[in-house]
């Protein structure tokens, strides 16, 4: 024997709210536009910079590189 649903919905059955805009895309938006901002102030003074600044010059000579093998055996 199945089982009866003795309080049938009145009205209309919905089936879905057909899409808009939810609760998730706003808050997706709002971390994202809160990302930019944060790179945008700690970044912002590279990214931003004007080309007018001299290169720094480099003081001395640079010591040579050295691989990991001479690092391993002549250390």
């Amino acid at each position: 024997m199945g089982q009866v649903n003795v309080n049938p919905p009145s009205g209309p059955v919905v089936v879905s709210d057909g899409g808009g805009f939810g609760a998730g895309m706003i808050i997706g938006i709002i971390l994202l536009i809160l990302i930019v901002l944060v790179l945008i102030i700690y970044a912002g003074p590279q990214i931003f910079r004007s080309g007018n600044s001299p290169a720094p010059v480099p003081t001395g000579v640079p010591a040579p590189t050295k691989t990991f093998l001479d690092i391993l055996f002549l250390a």
